[in-house]
């Protein structure tokens, strides 16, 4: 795949990811200031804002960057908003919807990877052969198979070792037929495995991460109290660090 390929594909996924938080946070009625592809801003949509009150499409502003490198969601805040108050700001939501908001746009990447396992699975020799819940067992048994095998290859990068990963005798043969078909679609196969990769990395319970802010939600679901705000933004710093070290020079390190 040239680079051109792969600046796409992260688009149609980070494109997927972002819609996720964004799709969850209007269920949830935030209001969204901005929905941002790549960074480093080159374009930005802004219609004209609603006066309904509610929150709605028109609220936010559409971006676009020139640096291909992931993308984000904004939400509305206000220092007066309580919790449970039903406004349409972010931090008046309870835990639990924030907490639906943080981890949706890891549930639509793999959610990808589920339908275009079943299309390709729907496609090979053996799959046209069996039922839809074959299918669609098949297709959730390949996206742990690919989770697996890419959280054994990101601890085998930083020099651990991860777990063997086994599929069940019943779907052993679909799954043949499948890397078969799969050889054929390699640009849908690009996109799918490349949703799982997505969905890896931003589930890691490291701030400012999907998977950290999660935590964070977690623990006030748990505790009733939200973590203290100086200790979050300190914690999203050290994250932000780690995460460097983690998936940028240890691999580095590792590669001389």
């Amino acid at each position: 795949m040239n680079d051109l390929v792969y600046i796409l594909v992260l688009a149609i996924i980070v494109t997927i990811h972002e819609f996720g938080h964004y799709f969850s946070a209007r269920i949830m009625g935030v209001k969204i200031q901005r929905v941002q592809l790549f960074f480093f801003t080159w374009y930005t949509f802004k219609p004209r804002p609603s006066t309904s009150g509610k929150a709605s499409w028109r609220d936010t502003e559409y971006s676009i960057g020139w640096l291909p490198f992931g993308g984000y969601t904004s939400y509305a805040v206000s220092p007066y908003a309580s919790i449970g108050d039903k406004s349409v700001y972010y931090n008046s939501k309870r835990a639990w919807q924030r907490f639906i908001i943080s981890i949706a746009g890891v549930l639509f990447n793999l959610l990808t990877a589920l339908i275009i396992y079943m299309m390709i699975i729907g496609m090979s020799d053996v799959g046209s052969e069996v039922g839809f819940m074959h299918e669609l067992s098949a297709s959730f048994e390949f996206v742990g198979y690919t989770v697996m095998g890419m959280f054994s290859n990101i601890l085998g990068m930083l020099g651990m070792s991860g777990s063997d990963i086994t599929i069940s005798s019943e779907n052993f043969a679909l799954i043949q037929s499948f890397n078969e078909t799969a050889m054929q679609h390699s640009f849908l196969m690009y996109i799918a495995d490349l949703s799982c990769v997505l969905a890896i990395i931003n589930i890691l319970p490291i701030p400012p991460l999907d998977g950290g802010q999660a935590l964070f939600e977690i623990y006030e679901m748990i505790t009733g109290r939200e973590p203290n705000a100086n200790f979050k933004r300190i914690a999203s710093i050290v994250g932000s660090i780690v995460f460097i070290i983690l998936f940028w020079i240890l691999p580095m390190i590792r590669r001389v």
